[in-house]
């Protein structure tokens, strides 16, 4: 997040729709791995990339942005819906072209640096994108991304609403300050330069040829799983046991699988044994065949049939003959039981994890309604605080306050929308109670200042009669005459 000294000065609210960071890679990929990848890369075909890289990691940043768990993990599903955000250079999201997409976006807990983070799998399919990524020249990267909330670490105030005094990196009161990013919805991971996440970075890289022969181009992901009595590991993440976040019917599934899998070592490992004894006897009776030969051959009689070697038998081997067949029938048999149960164990596990791949959709699908909502309910807000802040300066105009006599109306707006809705409030029920304090005069009424209370009593109480009216006319007339 590129936030300015010249914008701190300016009183300039920190936009949560611009959260740009830089990391570095965290590990680079062994000598033979490159050259097999440099191989590769000679190769004419068309062909991609499958990159894994840890893109960021909870904590603070060279930028003074301090991510979270709950932060990373909020957004988590904005990186692949309602599409898979692309893969950019630099961040040029307005007239660069994507050079990859990513796949999927995980959390994980073990990363190389022992942090919490981010672990993006993303195809690079542009030809000199893949280059660069193969010679190395592409190592570090940048997540761009927003947020709904931007506190600062000192005293609390949502940046992206409120403004304070406080800017990042600054020391106050023996305390550096810093921003802490709320939800983290992705819009884009680039390719740069700079880094600021010093544990970040591609992981591993790997190089899928397509054939040009073909119309159609299919390539499978495979993972290879551990599997054991209470053990379930990816190979590619040894660390975490996987077991102990599966259902109980899962786990007992997977230690059926287990079972199985056991039984049927012990059977072969008994029938390499006996295969074992069989190649012993047969040694032994081959040490014995040189003293047969030394024997006299006038000790043989004539008139009985001469019996070859390949005709003789070891004493006790009639007893193993008749019963091997049948050892070996059952041996058969319980094979294909276990073959059996172990595919009936994989059905039901696909199902299950199709089940599970259903509800991740539709857990995805009410996420990105609920972010929608979060939007619009940001949206709302501020045209409420607008709104308030509006009313505000109407009452001040109609009072002729001092601080907006002489201003532009828009001006005077604005600057009241950096205070918080508490003060804006507080001010407004203030104004109204002061507006109700001041009389109105009413229009073209004008009272006499010359006239007392008793003369206006006076000339209250001074009426007369129709008859006293016309008497008093005809006096008029005689003094007159």
């Amino acid at each position: 997040m590129l936030y300015t000294l010249e914008e701190h000065t300016a009183k300039k609210l920190v936009s949560a729709a611009q959260l740009n960071e830089t990391a570095s890679i965290a590990a680079k990929i062994s000598e033979e791995n490159v050259k097999v990848l440099q191989e590769s890369a000679s190769n004419k075909k068309k062909r991609k990339l499958i990159v894994k890289m840890e893109a960021i990691h909870t904590g603070r940043t060279k930028n003074f942005t301090y991510y979270t768990e709950e932060g990373l993990k909020g957004g988590l599903k904005s990186w692949t819906t309602p599409y898979n955000k692309p893969v950019l250079t630099h961040h040029n999201s307005y007239n660069g072209e994507a050079i990859g997409r990513i796949l999927s976006a995980e959390y994980s807990d073990s990363t190389l640096s022992g942090k919490g983070g981010l672990v993006f799998t993303v195809e690079i399919t542009d030809p000199t994108a893949i280059e660069k990524v193969l010679d190395g020249r592409y190592h570090t990267v940048s997540i761009g991304a927003s947020t709904d909330k931007v506190t600062c670490n000192i005293c609390g105030t949502d940046r992206s609403q409120e403004w304070c005094e406080h800017y990042p990196g600054k020391q106050y009161d023996e305390q550096q300050c810093h921003f802490i990013v709320g939800n983290t919805y992705g819009r884009e991971v680039s390719y740069v330069n700079t880094p600021a996440d010093e544990n970040a970075g591609n992981r591993s890289v790997e190089v899928i040829d397509e054939s040009q022969s073909s119309s159609t181009n299919e390539h499978q992901n495979l993972k290879i799983y551990q599997m054991a009595e209470g053990l379930y590991q990816d190979a590619d993440n040894p660390e975490v046991n996987l077991y102990e976040h599966l259902s109980d019917d899962v786990k007992e599934m997977l230690n059926s699988m287990a079972e199985a899998k056991e039984e049927k070592k012990d059977d072969l490992e008994d029938k390499d044994k006996e295969l074992k004894d069989k190649e012993k006897d047969k040694v032994e009776e081959k040490d014995k065949e040189p003293e047969k030969d030394k024997e006299p051959e006038n000790l043989e009689d004539p008139k009985e049939p001469k019996v070859t070697e390949k005709d003789k038998v070891p004493n006790g081997t009639e007893e193993k003959v008749t019963e091997n067949p049948t050892a070996q029938v059952e041996e058969e048999l319980d094979s294909v039981k276990l073959n059996e149960k172990v595919i009936k164990l994989q059905a039901s596990l696909s199902d299950l994890l199709l089940k599970n791949q259903r509800l991740e959709n539709k857990l995805s699908t009410v996420e990105s309604e609920n972010q929608d909502l979060l939007l619009e309910k940001s949206k709302l807000l501020e045209d409420k605080h607008l709104h308030l802040a509006e009313k505000v300066v109407d009452l001040k105009i109609n009072l002729r306050k001092t601080d907006v006599i002489g201003k532009e109306y828009d001006e005077a707006v604005s600057e009241h929308t950096k205070r918080s809705v508490d003060s804006l409030n507080d001010s407004l029920v203030d104004l109204l109670a002061e507006s109700k304090s001041r009389k109105t005069m009413e229009p073209g009424v004008v009272k006499n200042p010359g006239l007392s209370e008793a003369d206006k009593d006076a000339k209250q109480k001074e009426k007369f009669s129709l008859d006293e009216g016309v008497e008093g006319f005809l006096k008029l007339l005689r003094n007159k005459k």
